[in-house]
């Protein structure tokens, strides 16, 4: 769902709750009790911080005591449920208390407990009604586990915890901070697999850029590095899906269209071997987005990134027909780290080499462009160099992509690497997100 639907709906809402604040604006204006707070606020008695911070939390456990009284008293409208074994109606048997911890605060429910003689389990149907049955962990409501565990994903736990105290007014743990930001990546994470069926209308030409970037971790959390030790991050693999009808006006270039941007990211494995019956984790989430955003249908696939080989090799199993481009910013880099390693950095000549083999790359003379790195070879910077561009060489085509109007940029996925990944500071519920 986008921003824009989000901000709308959240404009029909306020609509619909006007009533709400008639009411309250009413009961405070003939309150007597408030208007002397507000007379000694005034005069000095108390800042008006604390006076706000004050009515907040009254009109919040207000809120939430009048939500728990009606809530339980509507338990009660609730039909007989068929058993999920046998099918017959199921009995209630007495009432059970709990206290779920909401954005307006704490609320106390008293729901019924429903049985049936086929199974030693019960269920209580408001809890199913709330969204809060079944979840491990703390009971949270659905907008408190999402607000907890999102203020999870951008800082530490604890943060997170003092920062919701300090905001909405729910007093939790950094413990409860950790396992709700779990619970939702086990939520999108399950998401992301049933949701083939909801697919996007695709676009005649449509992009894909993958990309990884490492993701510092707890200890807990830590994978086992090359040289046998704990490492110290993760990589997480990222790719935007988008189209780009709009044109630069300076350049003629295509630009991507607002709002066409679609993106997954998780913490997962791209490793595969040819005698795997299923592609990797990565390539199996990559094809599911592809499908649900349209890629996958598209006329003309056109897949952009850097050099990693196994970006390429996920792009060749998934999309064999899609024109691949070696993403030309992340090539001259390379190419720049050759000229300061071979002719010093910052120097002239460094500048003058790394601008005439980039003019090259620019212009499709991939071999003069391996001329000049095998001018250097022994250096282990040139060697490496070499070796990349040889193995992209039918990627770097970039003559033949600019007459048939493609971008030859991936500076979508590498700021989408920096936004949705790279500020998360912990590996916390392996899935970020995935829209």
């Amino acid at each position: 769902m986008t921003d824009v639907m989000l901000a709308r709906e959240a404009l029909e809402r306020k609509e619909e709750w006007a009533f709400l604040v008639v009411a309250v604006r009413l009961l405070l204006m003939s309150s007597p009790e408030f208007r002397e707070r507000c007379r000694g606020t005034l005069r000095g008695v108390r800042g008006f911080r604390e006076f706000e911070l004050d009515l907040r939390g009254a009109l919040l456990g207000g809120a939430a005591l009048g939500a728990s009284e009606i809530l339980s008293e509507l338990d009660g409208e609730f039909e007989a449920p068929a058993c999920a074994r046998c099918g017959s109606a199921m009995h209630r048997r007495g009432t059970r208390s709990t206290v779920p911890l909401s954005l307006p605060g704490r609320l106390s429910l008293r729901r019924g407990y429903w049985t049936c003689g086929c199974s030693k389990g019960g269920l209580h149907m408001l809890d199913r009604a709330l969204g809060i049955a079944g979840r491990s962990g703390a009971r949270l409501t659905p907008a408190a586990l999402w607000a907890l565990a999102e203020e999870g994903a951008e800082k530490s736990f604890a943060k997170a915890a003092a920062r919701l105290g300090r905001l909405a007014g729910v007093e939790t743990t950094a413990k409860r901070a950790e396992r709700c930001a779990k619970q939702v990546g086990r939520e999108i994470a399950a998401w992301d697999e049933a949701a083939a069926a909801l697919r996007e209308a695709p676009a005649e030409t449509m992009y894909c850029s993958p990309d990884g970037t490492g993701v510092p971790v707890v200890r807990r959390d830590a994978g086992t590095g090359k040289d046998g030790r704990p490492s110290k991050t993760r990589e997480a693999k990222a790719a935007v899906f988008h189209t780009a009808e709009r044109k630069d006006p300076k350049t003629g270039l295509p630009q991507r269209d607002a709002g066409s941007a679609r993106h997954t990211a998780a913490i997962d494995s791209a490793a595969s071997k040819d005698v795997d019956a299923e592609p990797s984790a990565f390539a199996q989430r990559l094809w599911r987005a592809a499908e649900r955003f349209g890629f996958a249908a598209a006329e003309r696939q056109v897949a952009i990134a850097d050099g990693a080989k196994w970006i390429w090799n996920a792009v060749a199993e998934l999309f064999p027909n899609a024109i691949c481009i070696v993403d030309i910013w992340h090539a001259r880099e390379r190419l720049w780290e050759v000229g300061s390693a071979v002719y010093g950095a910052g120097t002239d000549l460094c500048q003058a080499w790394s601008e005439k083999v980039c003019a090259a790359l620019s212009e499709g003379r991939v071999d003069d462009v391996l001329r000049e790195l095998r001018r250097h070879a022994g250096d282990r910077i040139a060697d490496q160099c070499i070796g990349y561009v040889e193995n992209n060489r039918s990627r770097m085509r970039y003559p033949a992509y600019r007459e048939m109007g493609l971008p030859i940029g991936s500076g979508m996925v590498e700021s989408s690497c920096r936004t949705l990944v790279g500020e998360y500071p912990c590996c916390k519920c392996r899935f970020w997100r995935c829209m």
